[in-house]
């Protein structure tokens, strides 16, 4: 057989060299080696938390459903703080008065609220006795905040 110029070599007839490729590795005595870093697989979002002041609000909501008041979304009497927290001392509630603030503005912005407020009429005290009149004011008050509320269909 004829070869026409080309040279086989095989693995055997190859000189040893010491090929190095990447960093350079230094073997200190005692050292382990290092695992390689892997990726960790990508966890799904986690669900926002809800903040322990919006939990208490939603207690006390709920433990205010009882009145006919604020079940019905009537409008509540001027300085209803006051009664809000005697009836959260009386069932032994935990809510402070971020908390409160926070019920209060949840239901005196509720469309329902403002209607009732928009409506005129008196003024309701959490027992269901009248507490005043809606002055004119506070209903073009109330009148601008709906304005001001998205329409939902």
């Amino acid at each position: 057989m004829k070869r026409t110029g080309k040279r086989i070599i095989t693995r055997d007839q190859l000189p040893v060299a010491r090929v190095s490729i990447g960093k350079p590795t230094y073997n200190k005595p005692g050292a382990k080696p290092k695992p390689k870093a892997t990726r960790r697989p990508r966890q799904p979002p986690r669900p926002p938390k809800t903040p322990p002041s919006e939990l208490r609000a939603r207690e006390l909501s709920d433990s205010l459903n009882n009145f006919t008041v604020w079940r019905d979304r009537l409008p509540l009497a001027i300085g209803i703080e006051k009664q809000l927290f005697r009836h959260i001392a009386d069932l032994h509630l935990s809510a402070s008065k971020r908390v409160v603030n926070k019920l209060l503005h949840w239901h005196t912005n509720h469309r329902a609220y403002l209607l009732a407020v928009g409506r005129g009429g008196p003024r309701f005290n959490l027992d269901g006795t009248e507490a005043g009149a809606i002055l004119p004011a506070e209903r073009e008050h109330a009148g601008r905040i709906l304005a001001a509320i998205p329409q939902t269909a």
